[in-house]
């Protein structure tokens, strides 16, 4: 081949090509001014009018961004879809070069007024994102939407962290009642093909219901498509770093009645644990929202700060009764009979039998000192009424210890 003919071939390659992409775009072009002329995007494109447009609405879980505890709000990405039938938009693919699927700009044809019913976003048309809608020659439109939703959330945490949460996502058109428009479901459980995990919390269940209710604003039927969303939180962060650290302080709190008197740490061994608590419920009540149902966790921090500082207000009790002692005061009677006796009881221990044995050395060890016993027959001295003649009986004489 000569070197001068490849120029020529290189150039008619392109001619080629480029008349070749001309004819498609002009095919493109031409159905597309054959839909769009004329077109009104505000009129229900419904093949009978009495008739209602079926529409079938379809959701994709793509990722569950945050859930907000105390606003209770739940942040979610997903992908939504909705195919309905346009019937001003069909043609014949044998006139238009064989084109059977066509992209055309959302706002250019009509679309089902679907929203989130309890969205909690105020800027709820800049987080989604509208793209194209591809339009098939049967009529057939499918518009696929993504966006970022917040919607409300009825968040329970009464059994933090070992809780599950139920929130659910509900979709209905807010203009076009039941006889106009029937939702449809795509199918009984949500797509979550796509779904990346959270790390807070396990995905159990995402299932699609189809209801039909009636508002008082108006007597037409409204059908809505609601997804339950079923999570479960995963608990061995909040186990290692809020349960755990609070039954070590319980323990630190014990110690106080191990701590010597003498040592003078007893009462801030308690007042320090005291704080640890208090800090730690503190933590929990910024997390979780102020709801009519306590938390566990929250009553468990609660009576544990109430046994702390029970064990600190025992503390300076066992200081003061220790340092009366040293200075030579009695123990009150009432404290005697309150420890000694009823306390005493409870934790099965008894002081009375220890009291007598020591009363009996007591008594032994004075009649050793200080008594000398002597026995005498029967006479006229050593008789009594109470005692009969000729029986012997003692009869104790106090001495004086006098040395020799």
């Amino acid at each position: 081949m000569s070197p001068s003919l490849v120029p020529f071939l290189r150039y008619g390659l392109l001619l080629i090509i480029a008349f070749g992409n001309g004819v498609c775009d002009e095919h493109e072009y031409r159905l597309t001014k054959y839909l769009l002329d004329g077109y009104d995007a505000g009129v229900r494109p419904a093949k009978n009018s009495s008739q209602p447009l079926v529409v079938v609405f379809g959701l994709s879980l793509h990722h569950i961004i945050d859930v907000d505890e105390k606003n209770q709000i739940l942040t979610t990405n997903c992908w939504v879809t909705q195919v309905w039938t346009d019937h001003h938009l069909k043609w014949n693919a044998s006139e238009f070069a064989g084109i059977r699927v066509i992209r055309v700009p959302y706002n250019r044809v009509w679309r089902p007024d679907t929203i989130l019913y309890n969205n909690a976003d105020p800027q709820y048309s800049s987080a989604v994102i509208n793209t194209n809608v591809i339009v098939s020659h049967t009529g057939e439109v499918v518009w696929l939407s993504h966006g970022i939703f917040r919607s409300s959330c009825d968040i329970n945490v009464e059994f933090f962290p070992f809780d599950e949460q139920r929130c659910a996502l509900k979709w209905a058109s807010w203009t076009y009642d039941g006889y106009q428009l029937e939702l449809e479901s795509q199918s009984e459980q949500g797509d979550v093909s796509n779904y990346q995990a959270n790390g807070e919390f396990h995905l159990l269940d995402f299932t699609a219901r189809r209801n039909v209710e009636y508002y008082s604003c108006c007597e037409e039927p409204y059908p809505d498509i609601t997804y339950e969303i079923r999570l479960r939180r995963r608990p061995m962060f909040y186990v290692f770093n809020l349960i755990l650290p609070c039954i070590l302080i319980n323990g630190v709190a014990l110690l106080v009645f191990y701590v010597p008197s003498e040592s003078g740490e007893k009462v801030t061994l308690g007042i320090s644990a005291l704080l640890s608590m208090t800090v730690f419920l503190m933590t929990i009540r910024e997390t979780l929202p102020p709801t009519e149902k306590t938390p566990l966790i929250s009553l468990y921090y609660g009576v544990s700060i109430c046994l702390v500082s029970f064990a600190s207000g025992l503390a300076v009790v066992t200081l003061n009764l220790h340092h009366r002692g040293v200075r030579g005061i009695r123990v009150p009677s009432i404290v005697r009979s309150l420890v000694l006796d009823k306390l005493a009881r409870i934790v099965f221990l008894n002081f009375q039998e220890e009291n007598r044995s020591v009363k009996r050395m007591s008594r032994r060890n004075n009649s050793r000192e200080g008594r000398t016993t002597v026995r005498c027959t029967a006479s006229p001295n050593c008789r009594s009424s109470t005692y009969p003649p000729n029986m012997y009986r003692e009869k104790t004489i106090v001495t004086a210890l006098v040395p020799v």
